[in-house]
């Protein structure tokens, strides 16, 4: 039985970070905290934190995109210069 334990570090990190987000956001939203009351104040910074560490920790992905219509165009012209070799000209 073997086990992993990157992706546990990973998440334990993301929610380090999401906790030390939520420490900051109490900080500098005192005022708010006055307005809105205790609940839902926590609540809200609560959500806001999960969603500012959500790509946290995540490798980004390079996609390579392909414009389907130039190559599409390319290959079509090549096509017919193969045929009609006088055409182009």
């Amino acid at each position: 039985m073997a086990t992993t334990s990157a992706p546990k570090a990973d998440k334990a990190s993301r929610k380090e970070a999401r906790n030390t987000i939520e420490e900051k956001l109490n900080l500098l939203l005192v005022d708010l905290k006055k307005e809105l009351g205790e609940s839902k104040f926590k609540n809200r910074v609560k959500k806001a934190a999960k969603l500012l560490s959500k790509g946290l920790g995540k490798a980004k992905k390079t996609v390579v995109t392909v414009n389907k219509k130039a190559a599409k165009k390319a290959k079509s012209s090549a096509k017919k210069a193969a045929i009609n070799p006088d055409a182009e000209k």
